[in-house]
């Protein structure tokens, strides 16, 4: 069917037609999500003063939505340029594209007026506070557009709790808008494919490898499902949840007296993730959680400056992987040795397999307690940390799945690994660097 005859489905439809200054459409495989915001982004764009954002997880994935966009867009005499690309319509309307991966994602559009927000997979976002930074820009000054913002995304991912929640996806009714705090309209719009008859015409045996998956994969991927049901291939949820109901997930104070330690995930071009814990007897505190991307060691530095001006802790030790000491082949210096002349002293966790440390990580979490406000993203990361899936022979497989979880529970199995009373007694380090008493200069 040619993109200029393009016909919406039923509940495309809803979705286009939708007044709301937030609409959240999809829910399942195959729904039409793409071609609805490809669509939905039409709407208005006769104007010369329209602007509008497409935000997508990563660059692989914005490149796969522009060319789609292309074959939309171009029939209708825009021009896409730029890198990051730009799509401008003959009147001078434009429609900006970024990726998440950009270290300023959420904070580059600020000042902007965008009248319209495209967000595609957007449970990828993993804190509402990052999705407002966004937002902020969805303005109008002309009232012959209305701001909105059109989420597309599929359950699961950093952001399904906090999407779950804003859309009341449990106690609000499909398909009905509701007016939210400060008066800004949402609603929730399913779609599976299902839905989608072009679908199951043009590749029937797509709805039979969905109808073909088992458990609450098959509740997810076909039938869209937000249910906070049991994660399937997960290694640690049946101890956070213990740990839940012992009310081991609380609000935590962190105490100047009390020794306090740092587990780190180093990325180059991916994650940094840090834990930072406190321990009293055999009761392990863990105190914060922090991860970002796309930027240096100095940044992560600060963030743990500011947190012990903040709390006045001492830092006593500071556990990271092993490969930390692997010197680099550009300038002959390990990120160890970068470390040390930056002030931090690491201590190099064993360098042993994954599975034993998902079994030390294991062993320490019930003697765990989370503070629940600093550390819910961290807590959600481990809950669904799991094995990585088949789709070919539909069963998992013997090590875990990369995903947005793997830096969290990376850095955690980095302190479960090193710290002194839990170490396995017959692993020796690799390398033993000297536990330095507070360098952060406290």
């Amino acid at each position: 069917m040619s993109e200029l005859v393009w016909k919406p489905t039923k509940v495309q439809e809803l979705a286009l037609k939708s007044t709301a200054s937030e609409i959240l459409f999809g829910g399942a495989r195959g729904g039409g999500k793409t071609d609805a915001g490809l669509q939905w982004l039409l709407y208005d764009s006769e104007y010369p003063s329209y602007r509008a954002l497409v935000v997508r997880r990563n660059a692989t994935d914005l490149e796969d939505w522009l060319d789609r966009a292309k074959r939309k867009y171009i029939p209708l005499g825009c021009k896409i340029s730029g890198q990051p690309s730009k799509i401008t319509f003959p009147n001078g309307g434009i429609i900006y594209t970024g990726h998440l991966k950009d270290k300023d994602a959420y904070t580059k559009y600020q000042g902007w007026e965008l009248q319209k927000i495209l967000i595609e997979e957007a449970t990828h976002i993993p804190l509402e506070e990052s999705y407002m930074m966004l937002l902020g820009s969805n303005r109008s000054s002309t009232t012959k557009i209305r701001p909105q913002a059109f989420l597309t995304t599929n359950p699961d991912g950093p952001g399904h709790y906090w999407i779950k929640k804003r859309f009341r996806i449990d106690e609000h009714e499909s398909g009905k808008k509701f007016t939210a705090e400060g008066g800004k309209t949402r609603i929730y719009i399913p779609s599976t494919i299902k839905d989608n008859p072009y679908l199951q015409k043009t590749d029937p045996d797509y709805i039979k490898y969905l109808e073909g998956l088992k458990g609450n994969l098959k509740k997810q991927w076909l039938e869209g499902s937000w249910e906070d049901f049991e994660i399937e291939g997960s290694y640690y949820e049946n101890i956070i949840n213990e740990i839940t109901e012992n009310g081991q997930i609380t609000k935590i104070m962190p105490e100047q007296a009390l020794s306090t330690y740092t587990s780190w995930d180093l990325g180059i071009s991916d994650s940094t993730a840090i834990w930072i814990f406190q321990v009293l007897g055999n009761e392990i505190r863990v105190i914060d959680f922090y991860e970002n991307s796309g930027q240096g060691l100095s940044h992560y530095i600060k963030y743990l400056l500011d947190f012990q001006e903040k709390y006045k802790v001492i830092y006593r030790g500071h556990y990271a992987p092993h490969d930390i000491a692997v010197r680099e082949l550009t300038n002959g210096k390990s990120r160890l040795e970068t470390a040390q002349r930056m002030g931090i002293n690491f201590e190099v966790a064993p360098n042993i397999s994954v599975s034993e440390g998902i079994e030390a990580v294991r062993n320490i979490l019930p003697r765990c307690f989370f503070d629940k406000e600093r550390c819910e993203k961290g807590i959600m990361a481990l809950k669904n940390y799991k094995r990585e899936y088949d789709e070919k022979r539909l069963t998992f497989k013997d090590k875990p799945r990369h995903d947005w979880t793997s830096h969290a529970a990376d850095s955690f199995r980095m302190f479960a690994l090193s710290y002194e009373h839990e170490r396995p007694r017959n692993i020796k380090r690799l390398y033993t660097g000297g536990r330095v008493l507070n360098w952060l200069g406290a």
